[in-house]
Protein backbone atom coordinates (compact mmCIF):
# COMPACT_ATOMS: atom_id res chain seq x y z
CA UNK A 1 0.00 0.00 0.00
CA UNK A 2 1.11 3.44 -1.26
CA UNK A 3 1.96 6.30 2.11
CA UNK A 4 -2.29 7.58 1.24
CA UNK A 5 -3.28 4.61 1.02
CA UNK A 6 -2.27 3.28 4.66
CA UNK A 7 -3.10 6.63 6.11
CA UNK A 8 -6.45 6.59 4.81
CA UNK A 9 -6.88 2.95 6.55
CA UNK A 10 -5.45 3.81 9.92
CA UNK A 11 -8.22 6.58 9.47
CA UNK A 12 -10.76 4.51 8.82
CA UNK A 13 -9.78 1.85 11.84
CA UNK A 14 -9.34 4.98 14.03
CA UNK A 15 -12.71 5.83 13.54
CA UNK A 16 -14.18 2.86 14.05
CA UNK A 17 -12.71 2.46 17.01
CA UNK A 18 -13.64 5.64 18.26
CA UNK A 19 -17.35 4.51 17.22
CA UNK A 20 -16.59 1.39 19.86
CA UNK A 21 -15.03 3.59 22.72
CA UNK A 22 -17.82 5.84 22.24
CA UNK A 23 -20.37 3.15 22.74
CA UNK A 24 -18.26 1.47 25.80
CA UNK A 25 -18.27 4.77 27.58
CA UNK A 26 -22.16 4.42 27.98
CA UNK A 27 -22.25 1.19 29.62
CA UNK A 28 -23.88 1.10 32.88
CA UNK A 29 -25.32 -0.77 35.30
CA UNK A 30 -28.18 0.41 36.33
CA UNK A 31 -30.27 0.07 33.57
CA UNK A 32 -30.22 -3.16 32.09
CA UNK A 33 -32.58 -2.14 29.14
CA UNK A 34 -29.83 0.53 28.22
CA UNK A 35 -26.82 -1.99 28.77
CA UNK A 36 -28.66 -4.35 26.15
CA UNK A 37 -29.03 -1.59 23.67
CA UNK A 38 -25.30 -0.31 24.28
CA UNK A 39 -24.35 -4.30 24.70
CA UNK A 40 -25.66 -4.52 20.40
CA UNK A 41 -24.08 -1.06 19.54
CA UNK A 42 -20.28 -2.16 20.92
CA UNK A 43 -21.58 -5.67 19.35
CA UNK A 44 -22.05 -4.12 15.58
CA UNK A 45 -19.11 -1.72 15.80
CA UNK A 46 -16.60 -5.03 16.72
CA UNK A 47 -18.73 -6.81 13.47
CA UNK A 48 -17.70 -3.65 11.18
CA UNK A 49 -13.75 -3.16 12.42
CA UNK A 50 -13.91 -6.97 12.04
CA UNK A 51 -14.88 -6.79 8.77
CA UNK A 52 -12.57 -4.10 7.74
CA UNK A 53 -9.61 -5.51 9.06
CA UNK A 54 -10.09 -9.14 7.21
CA UNK A 55 -10.44 -7.00 3.83
CA UNK A 56 -6.50 -5.86 4.31
CA UNK A 57 -4.24 -7.34 2.81
CA UNK A 58 -1.66 -8.22 5.76
CA UNK A 59 0.31 -10.87 6.35
CA UNK A 60 -0.85 -13.48 9.38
Amino acid sequence: MTHIETARVQEMLGLQIGVIRDSAAKLQTDDLERLETVLAELEQGIVQLKSMLTSLPHKH
